[in-house]
């Protein structure tokens, strides 16, 4: 009787086992993969990144002048703290496009990733202090974050932390030619990457009905939040041409058409996303974090949309 139960056993799983299932069990108990912990030496690597990340915190610390750690821990500083988050963010996100370049050793790679991720951490505080000028160019971005806790000031500084991050690890992903006309290439770009933030920013003003200048400055988050989101957008948006090509002519043309859908999607947004009322007035004067996030996700995605409809070709 034993056997005959595990005959009846046996056969339905060979019945409940069609060719889908089997192949769906083989691909959850297959050794794919494993072969890749082969580069276990490459986890120095790691090493080395939370290395930089220190570093990075140190280079932030001679940039700025205060106490990073005071305004952190003894002032509960929340502006201070999503400035650095940003800051933080940014780096790893450099960092990240140095180790995705790869090379040919370990040695090699060692090398570059540390060369690369100090001219990254160092482009990156660069551009936050030409990004406090250029920006938020009506107002002390120090007093706002040190005396005022400004935290709609800190969403901004985040924002440009972050999207110059993301044109940074372009610029160093990009085609290798040669250190020193990668050095020239770097220094070219990222001069005219912080310039159009700046352009960008004077758009952004004449697209918005608000001076974010005073909205910002006055603490209105929901303002900080809708520009922080855009620079992120432009940042994306710049970063997709120097990924492929240092053409200064490509490098133009997707600005252009970029800072043009951008202000195609917040139009749409605010005539049919939230028709019932006005996007400037739910920011300006209601100050509706909400509605702000919910402009910086349009943004992004009109980028992304963008890169989808033309990097496809």
């Amino acid at each position: 009787m034993y056997d005959s139960q595990k005959k009846t056993i046996n056969s339905f799983i060979e019945n409940l086992m069609t060719p889908e299932i089997q192949s769906v069990v083989d691909e959850l108990i297959s050794l794919d993969g494993i072969s890749t912990f082969s580069h276990f030496p490459n986890l120095i690597l790691v090493l080395i990144s939370l290395a930089l990340m220190w570093i990075g915190k140190i280079v932030f610390n001679l940039f700025v002048s205060y106490s990073l750690e005071h305004q952190l821990v003894k002032e509960d500083n929340k502006a201070i703290a999503i400035s650095f988050f940003g800051y933080l963010a940014g780096v790893a996100i450099v960092l990240e496009g140095v180790l995705e370049g790869g090379s040919t050793s370990l040695a090699q790679e060692i090398i570059e990733v540390c060369i690369w991720g100090i001219i990254g951490i160092l482009a990156l505080n660069l551009a936050g202090k030409l990004n406090d000028h250029l920006i938020l160019r009506q107002f002390q971005n120090k007093k706002e974050l040190l005396e005022k806790h400004n935290v709609a000031v800190g969403v901004v500084v985040a924002g440009s932390y972050l999207g110059s991050a993301m044109i940074i690890r372009s610029i160093i992903l990009g085609e290798s030619l040669g250190w020193l006309y990668d050095i020239v290439l770097i220094v070219l770009y990222f001069l005219l990457a912080q310039f159009a933030f700046f352009i960008y920013s004077v758009i952004y003003q004449v697209v918005t009905k608000y001076d974010y200048h005073k909205e910002i400055e006055d603490g209105n988050v929901a303002a900080g939040i809708s520009l922080g989101f855009n620079l992120i957008a432009v940042g994306i948006l710049l970063a997709i041409p120097l990924r492929t090509s240092f053409s200064l002519l490509y490098f133009l043309a997707w600005f252009v058409i970029g800072s043009a859908v951008l202000a195609f999607f917040r139009f749409i947004l605010d005539r049919t996303i939230i028709p019932l009322e006005k996007l400037d007035q739910e920011i300006h004067e209601d100050r509706n974090w909400g509605v702000a996030f919910l402009e910086g996700c349009f943004s992004i995605a009109a980028v992304i949309i963008l890169q989808s409809i033309f990097m496809a070709f």
